[in-house]
This record gives C-alpha cells, structure tokens and sequence, in this order.
C-alpha cells in the first residue's frame, strides 16, 4: 500500500503569512493606473435642461498606492462634475473641458489617491430651453359593449389634461397625450380603470406631472324607439305649391331606458330646404333634422328622400 504524507500545518501558515506579506508590499508600493469614475452633473441652471442623457462615467489616470487604487475600485462613490460654467458649440451643444474640473475633482477622490490626467479632454453635453405645458389627455381606448348595452355618455379622463416639462423643442412637439390602447369586451356596466400614460419614444428628458389616469365610463341598457314625424319645407316660393310623397317620415332612434318616455314627437324638428334641390338639380327634397333631444343616439330618418310634384 501506497502510503501519504499530511503536509504540516505550520507550513501552511508560513505559506498564508507569506503571501500577505508579500500582498502588503505589493499594495504598498505606488502605481499609476487607468480608473472609471461614476459621475453626475450639478449647478445646471434652472432655465435648462439635458436634452439627451450625459456621460456616466469619467475616465482618469491616477497615482496612488495599490491600496488606494483597490479601495476606488470596490468603493467608487459618485463624483459631481459642475455644469454651471458651460462653453457653447452650437444652439443645443454646449462643452467643458475637463482640465477645468481638475481640482474639484481631486476634492472629491479618496485620500492618498492623485489625479493625474484624463483620457478625455472634453466632454459633450446637449442642452435645450427648460418649458413646460398643459397638454389634454386623449382617450385611445376601444370599448366593446354587450348587446343591448352603449354609453350613457362620454368617458371622464381623470385628469383631463397634464403639464408636460423638458426641453423645449421637445415640449414642442407634443400637443396632446393618451394612454396604453386596450380594449374592453363585453361591457354592460360603470367601469373605473387606470392607464398609465403612453411615452413617446422619440421624445426623451420629459417630465409629467403624472404617468397615471383614471378612466370612469358610464354604462346603461339601450333600446330603440320610433315615431312618425311631419316636416317643413323651407325657402318655397310664394307662387309654388308642393305635393309631398309622403307627407311624413319615420323617425328612429336608440335611448336608454330610464329616458324612452321622455322622447315625443315635439322632442323634433325636421325641415326640407326647397332651394338646396333647386340649386343642385334634385327633383326630390331632402329632410334634414335640427331639433333631437341630447341623450338619444343613432338618429335616421325614412325615407330620406322626399318626392314632390309642383302645383302652379
């Protein structure tokens, strides 16, 4: 039989010892290196704003121990860069340079560790005009209602409109808001939901006073109702008198139930404008309604041609 050998335990620790010993020299020792720092900006004035999202991290060469550049690495807290005293390229673009940031900078490193220069010379920032808005919310929501079932009447958006802020092109550009497209199916009944506003992916750095709006529909059983209506012919010449086939028309309608009482034959009023035939050539008349109660829907007229013949 083979036969093994335990390595002793002392050797194992005059092996840990050594390799801390020779870490604690290691990182003793001082090394210029390449560092990422996380940055973020402050001191933008108040009148402005990003139009597009600025650089996250800054790139320097350091000097310092290996201690000090170990502990940024695993420590690296945020580094402000000042915005307050921006050059300008063009209308949206302005610039710093970073040699300018140099002391505000080392401020802000850990102890013991040296700025020593940058990998970039200059960092970009795009800027726009800070403006705000009140834009209406639009609705874009498909509603389905169960047979014998629509609205009582139109949806409340709750709040009707929101005050959008950002840049100001961008502001521009936006005249009004909806919500994510949904559809509901087989509605019968008062609904309340909530949806959240629709971003547009074009438009960046915007902000809403909210991203959320509550939707109330309102709900009632319809029906459908009919009666026979006499019309008037207007702009009829003293001298003409007209035979009218038929004499009167058919009114249909749909309103809700609680309602169908409420709706008479006074509840409207159809006219026929002689001239408007007349100037078009029809040898029929038109019958045209300019009277209906408000809460009745899908009016139509029958027929909705009126034949005549001219009595001189």
């Amino acid at each position: 039989m083979k036969s093994t050998k335990n390595i002793p335990k002392s050797f194992i620790v005059f092996l840990i010892l050594s390799i801390l010993i020779w870490l604690l020299i290691t990182l003793s020792k001082e090394y210029i290196s390449q560092i990422s720092l996380n940055v973020s900006y402050d001191e933008l004035p108040q009148d402005k704003q990003f139009r597009k999202a600025p650089e996250k991290e800054l790139q320097i060469i350091a000097k310092g121990t290996g201690f000090k550049l170990l502990s940024n690495r695993f420590f690296n807290h945020n580094i402000q860069l000042k915005t307050n005293k921006l050059l300008k390229k063009t209308n949206k673009k302005y610039f710093f340079l970073t040699s300018s940031q140099k002391n505000n900078i080392q401020k802000q490193l850990v102890s013991g560790l040296q700025l020593d220069d940058f990998l970039k010379d200059t960092i970009y920032l795009e800027i726009g005009e800070f403006a705000s808005k009140k834009v209406p919310v639009i609705s874009s929501l498909i509603i389905n209602y169960s047979s014998g079932f629509d609205a009582l009447k139109p949806i409340k958006i709750i709040p009707d409109s929101i005050v959008v802020s950002g840049p100001e092109d961008q502001i521009n550009e936006i005249n009004s808001l909806t919500f994510l497209t949904e559809s509901l199916e087989n509605v019968d009944a008062n609904f309340s939901k909530k949806f959240k506003i629709l971003d547009s992916k074009k438009l960046k750095n915007i902000n809403y006073t909210t991203k959320e709006v509550l939707v109330n529909g309102f709900v009632e059983k319809y029906t459908e109702g009919s009666l026979m209506k006499s019309f008037t012919v207007n702009g009829l010449p003293k001298n003409i008198n007209l035979t009218l086939f038929p004499k009167q028309v058919k009114v249909f309608y749909k309103v809700d139930l609680p309602r169908f009482n409420e709706v008479e034959e006074s509840s409207f009023n159809i006219i026929c404008d002689y001239n408007i035939s007349v100037k078009n050539g029809f040898s029929y008349l038109i019958p045209k309604i300019i009277l209906q109660p408000e809460f009745v829907k899908n009016v139509k007229i029958i027929p909705n041609k009126i034949e005549y013949l001219i009595q001189k």
